[in-house]
């Protein structure tokens, strides 16, 4: 397993806030252009209404610039991020994804656990056997031939000998992922590992 890295867990989570502002300033930029252009085909219009036009337009124009602006920075800065790219850039997720191994996933070495999620609507789902890794200060679940899984641990429970519950949060994410492991020990490891995303998150 690899060794978790607190500082790539904020860079991450820096270049994700970054993107989601940008996205949203774009949002904005969209919007007011749209009103901007809607107001323009009045050809008489009223002080209130030009001047509405004004502040429209000075929002358009300020919101494209700092949006377009914020989404070049964060995807500059922005570690390979599953969930964010899938919303935002499917052409960098693509690019992003790891290769299908040909061979039987039981062969790779590793910690193994079974997953299950109650997950938001708006996150890829999760389930099944999965590979479970700690790398570049966060958790991933994967399956061959299946995109990554970034978790987020808010909180970690362990309901029993062989089995953690890490409660990812109820907003944007994947709500309580239950791992079952074949193993105490295996357990043990990633209990360990996740208790100090949380505890650096």
């Amino acid at each position: 397993m690899k060794r978790t890295d607190n500082l790539g867990h904020s860079s991450l989570l820096f270049a994700r806030a970054i993107r989601l502002a940008g996205a949203t300033l774009l949002g904005v930029y969209i919007l007011a252009f749209g009103l901007a252009a809607f107001l323009a085909f009045d050809n008489d219009p009223s002080p209130d209404v030009s001047r509405f036009f004004l502040i429209t337009g000075i929002v358009a124009v300020l919101g494209g610039i700092l949006g377009f602006a914020l989404s070049f920075i964060g995807a500059k800065i922005s570690p390979p991020d599953p969930w964010l790219d899938f919303w935002l850039d499917r052409l960098r997720f693509r690019k992003s994804l790891k290769p299908v191994k040909e061979n039987d996933p039981s062969e790779i070495a590793g910690i193994w656990a079974t997953a299950t999620a109650t997950k938001n609507w708006m996150a890829p789902s999760i389930g099944g056997k999965c590979l479970v890794e700690f790398e570049r200060g966060s958790l991933f679940l994967i399956q061959s031939g299946k995109d990554d899984i970034l978790v987020e641990p808010k909180k970690v429970l362990r309901t029993g000998n062989l089995t953690l519950v890490i409660d990812t949060g109820i907003v944007l994410s994947y709500g309580k992922v239950t791992l079952t492991f074949s193993s105490a020990s295996d357990a043990d490891t990633v209990e360990r590992e996740a208790a100090k995303l949380v505890e650096h998150g």
